[in-house]
């Protein structure tokens, strides 16, 4: 059975490229895949079948077991995540960097993301190592680049060999314009920034995983990927976002609570050494875990909502069906409760004939 790799996956169905046929096909998936509900991704391992080497086409059979998978964007099986960024057009931004960084390594626990600083032609020397003083000792890797002059180039190609990487960031920072320093023949669209208002705007509109070609040695394939905004990544629960920042997880143990957050609590080793942070990092810190305790609180309030609502009917060992819980006004009475409205209502007629036993008398 030959396996390839899903380079883009689309509604009419997948591009995928064979190694051991050094081709690429457009494929279709089988009906039974589909019945299933298997979804096929960019970035997915799959079996093909029925190759017809001619028409350059064949069928996706089965789809191998995920490695891992993005959610934003959707990508299976990605090694390293490459978060771009730059210091002008558009202008840095340390809350969106480190949104992007808690963000990618939740979803990616397994390596660590690589900051890369595009357009350091236009940046200052010291900003730059500005950064890297920040981010270097938490043991993030940060390549300064430029998709312009080709500066460090080469440990850029160095760093994907190999490997299947995404390139994540937002809009206009450059990530079409490295594929295409990389590849030239594939001519990216490239997008400008808006001098007004810094932002910079889509060009890619779909997840696409492109060969490279500089890295010869072993096959290479980065992912170009639709530029997104801070509100479009979720909030992870607040603990989680605490623990992806590791210059404040080295003073948690000497806190007086064990579920301190690090914000107003008294005793607190993070905020008596507040001195030893970034205070972009702990800002970004601060702004995370505060918009994670809201959407906590939301999902909480939503939750209880949804639960008085239903109500279970019926069976046994958790057999019982959810119905809905109808208003007052629309919902029958139990057969219990009509039997106490008739018992009250015969003890009601009793007494009214005793009563008027009585008035006889």
């Amino acid at each position: 059975m030959v396996v390839g790799t899903v380079l883009r996956s689309h509604a009419g169905g997948s591009v995928v490229h064979s190694d051991e046929l050094g081709v690429t096909l457009q494929c279709a998936a089988r009906g039974r895949l589909k019945k299933e509900r298997i979804s096929i991704l960019t970035g997915d391992r799959v079996e093909l079948d029925e190759i017809d080497a001619a028409r350059a086409t064949a069928v996706i059979s089965a789809r191998l077991e995920r490695q891992n998978l993005l959610s934003r964007p959707p990508i299976a099986n990605v090694d390293q995540v490459i978060i771009v960024q730059s210091l002008h057009q558009p202008e840095w931004s340390p809350l969106l960097c480190d949104r992007y960084l808690v963000h990618y390594q939740l979803e990616v626990p397994s390596a660590l993301p690589i900051l890369c600083v595009n357009k350091c032609d236009i940046a200052a020397p010291d900003d730059l190592t500005t950064l890297q003083k920040i981010y270097e000792p938490l043991g993030y890797s940060v390549i300064i680049v430029s998709a312009v002059t080709g500066q460090s180039m080469q440990t850029f190609v160095e760093m994907l060999t190999g490997k299947v990487s995404v390139l994540a960031g937002p809009s206009g920072v450059g990530k079409s314009s490295l594929i295409n320093y990389l590849d030239p023949e594939l001519q990216l669209k490239v997008g400008v920034v808006d001098e007004e208002v810094q932002l910079g705007r889509h060009t890619t509109t779909y997840s696409e995983l492109y060969r490279i070609r500089a890295a010869v040695d072993r096959p290479s394939w980065v992912a170009d990927t639709p530029g997104f905004n801070l509100s479009e990544l979720k909030h992870p629960e607040p603990y989680d976002v605490f623990f992806q920042f590791p210059e404040l997880t080295e003073l948690y143990e000497n806190c007086r609570f064990s579920n301190c957050m690090h914000l107003v609590e008294q005793d607190c080793n993070v905020l008596a050494n507040l001195d030893k942070i970034a205070e972009s990092r702990y800002q970004s810190y601060r702004t995370l875990v505060t918009a994670a305790q809201s959407e906590l609180k939301l999902r909480q309030e939503t939750s209880q909502k949804e639960e008085s609502s239903v109500k279970v009917v019926g069976g046994k060992n958790d057999r019982g069906v959810v119905v809905p819980r109808l208003a007052g006004r629309y919902r029958a009475a139990s057969r219990r409760t009509k039997k106490q409205q008739l018992s009250e209502h015969t003890a009601e007629q009793t007494d009214e004939l005793e009563e008027d036993a009585l008035d006889d008398t």
